[in-house]
């Protein structure tokens, strides 16, 4: 949003990367106690299957919003400059994640893994596919702008089509295209950005209810093998695309993209928030291997930590957020001063 003078900070999507970001660390809770190996029966697990499914919309919400930021990126260096930052947290992060696992499980990784580990993704595969959207992003609005109102509608159905239905209804559509997702959720948000939907919150309220409810029943009543089926409305691999999946995305995004946030200190949180989300990702499985690790000692499984749930998803998100506020104040002063020395 470009003022007559200034640019002026949404606060709707830092809303919405926060949100996003809570969700990811919620979605950890999940593979750190247990939950998939749990009986999916009663009402403590149909409330977490339904939160899980709300959790994983946080990799498509940040799609999103990298199509509705970057819609207008060309293929210029100061597009691919971004890049570094991102690898300096990405690489600094993950070695100190694979020292502190070092010291907690006893010797994982030395040199030769943790560069392995690095250049595979292992420790963080997030970084791998967001770099892969990234060096696409230039080409991706070129070929979007190119089209006409009416094509970009057909491109983003045909996407939908590709990415959505295998899942649900096996081989309408050949489930090689579920992994396009990201760049079914680039172009939804390029489309946010320049068309401004806004419709009716009421109505976005009940589809997502509505869609979450639905998904935590079917996964409990037609589950094959009496835990959660990794295959029944998704795949494994190919979770984020799903057509569910899809919609809850949609609908939360829609939700709050646009939302005037008019307390001052509120919006500067958010956008503190924001500006880290990287960061909190790659720090949250660090705190998450230290507070899961003392819990399991007294807890055991999912539905026995179901209450512990409110006290130790946002434990780890406050200290993933204050580990990564020090750590880009730490990287920003370093790169000050390299520049005023080099000056």
């Amino acid at each position: 949003m470009q003022g007559s003078q200034e640019k002026i900070r949404e606060s709707g999507p830092d809303l919405v990367r926060s949100i996003a970001c809570f969700f990811v660390v919620g979605a950890h809770f999940y593979l750190n106690m247990g939950y998939y190996d749990e009986p999916m029966v009663g009402r403590k697990m149909f409330v977490m299957t339904a939160l899980r499914w709300l959790f994983v919309t946080a990799v498509p919400l940040f799609f999103m919003l990298t199509g509705y930021f970057k819609k207008n990126k060309t293929a210029n260096r100061s597009h691919y400059m971004a890049l570094i930052p991102l690898t300096i947290s990405y690489a600094v992060i993950s070695v100190a994640k694979m020292i502190l696992y070092n010291r907690l499980y006893g010797k994982i990784y030395g040199i030769k893994e943790m560069l392995q580990n690095l250049g595979n993704y292992q420790i963080a595969w997030f970084m791998g596919l967001y770099l892969c959207v990234f060096l696409l992003i230039p080409f991706l609005n070129k070929a979007w702008y190119a089209l006409e109102k009416k094509e970009q509608d057909i491109l983003l159905a045909t996407l939908a089509f590709l990415c959505t239905i295998y899942p649900v209804f096996g081989y309408v559509a050949p489930s090689y295209f579920i992994g396009t997702y990201p760049v079914l959720f680039y172009f939804l948000g390029i489309a946010a950005a320049d068309r401004r939907w806004r419709p009716s919150r009421w109505i976005l309220v009940a589809a997502l209810v509505a869609t979450v409810i639905l998904e935590a029943f079917i996964s409990m009543k037609f589950t094959s093998t009496g835990t959660f089926d990794w295959n029944l409305i998704s795949t494994a691999d190919g979770t984020y695309g799903t057509l569910f999946i899809s919609i809850c995305t949609v609908c939360i995004f829609l939700l709050f993209y646009d939302v005037k946030i008019r307390s001052k200190i509120i919006a500067r949180i958010l956008a503190a928030i924001s500006s880290v989300s990287f960061e909190i990702y790659l720090f949250a499985g660090a705190y998450d291997a230290i507070i899961y690790g003392y819990l399991k000692r007294y807890v055991t499984g999912a539905l026995q930590a179901f209450w512990w749930f409110l006290l130790t998803v946002p434990l780890s998100f406050m200290c993933a957020l204050i580990s990564s506020l020090i750590f880009r104040w730490i990287i920003t002063g370093a790169g000050k001063m390299i520049k005023k020395r080099s000056a």
